[in-house]
């Protein structure tokens, strides 16, 4: 499942940023059909909330400094063999 959430969310961004670089929003607020203007008007907070706590999540996962990792099992030296 997480496979078809990532990819299906990947669409949806590629999608939308294609859309914006397409116009302005007021060229879409004109050109776009009134019902699907209605749908996003309606939709919009939610997905909105979503998104930005999703984008919050992410920023405080990159917020800490990495840290060198101390498991020499894993850690590649480079050189030997």
């Amino acid at each position: 499942m997480a496979d078809t959430s990532s990819a299906r969310l990947l669409e949806v961004v590629d999608v939308l940023d294609a859309l914006a670089r397409e116009g302005t929003p007021a060229q879409a607020a004109a050109d776009l059909d009134p019902a699907v203007l209605q749908a996003f008007w309606r939709e919009w907070p939610h997905v909105s909330v979503w998104a930005g706590n999703l984008w919050r999540e992410l920023n405080r996962d990159l917020e800490a400094p990495s840290e060198a990792r101390l498991d020499r099992d894993v850690d590649e030296v480079g050189g030997s063999g």
